[in-house]
């Protein structure tokens, strides 16, 4: 598998009809359709699902691990039959040695990033993809919120110096 795409934070805390819409207040059906969209261009076991949760004491303002919160979108493309959904409690998806060892065993040469930033989240794992994995990564803007956007704002820099590509379209 040549090429991958990482949905991130594709949950109900953070495009659910039930969020905190004045803290999240993006169009959520929107972003949704562009990354359902984006799903189908690849085929399904080429698309990773990564959801963020909260383990422990210090589960910080990730959704806690097994409740409602932290449930991917059901109505995800390729989402009901897929055996990519990957759980991270760390910023960078790699932290996940699993996903982090699978990517490297398949041979992986591009990574594109859609979904929820949540301010760190994907430019950590793209800077982990380009600068320890050798994996070209791709920056997709058109399907691709940040709840933060002063933090991944002072990432763009270091992505930029890391090879990662932006684009900002759907096909």
């Amino acid at each position: 598998m040549e090429n991958a795409l990482f949905v991130v934070n594709m949950q109900e805390m953070y495009v659910g009809k039930f969020r905190k819409k004045e803290k999240i207040s993006y169009d959520a059906e929107e972003l949704t359709a562009k990354v359902n969209k984006r799903i189908l261009a690849y085929q399904p076991e080429e698309v990773f699902f990564i959801k963020s949760v909260g383990k422990g004491l210090f589960k910080g303002t990730m959704p806690k691990e097994g409740t409602k919160d932290a449930e991917l979108l059901a109505y995800l493309k390729y989402l009901s039959n897929s055996k990519n959904v990957f759980e991270k409690n760390k910023s960078d998806c790699f932290s996940n040695n699993v996903l982090h060892d699978f990517i490297r065993s398949r041979g992986v040469k591009q990574i594109e990033f859609i979904g929820v930033d949540t301010g760190e989240d994907i430019g950590k794992t793209a800077i982990t993809a380009t600068e320890d994995m050798s994996i070209h990564a791709v920056y997709n803007e058109a399907a691709l919120v940040s709840l933060d956007p002063e933090k991944s704002g002072k990432l763009r820099s270091k992505l930029r110096r890391s090879r990662v590509t932006y684009k900002n379209d759907l096909d």
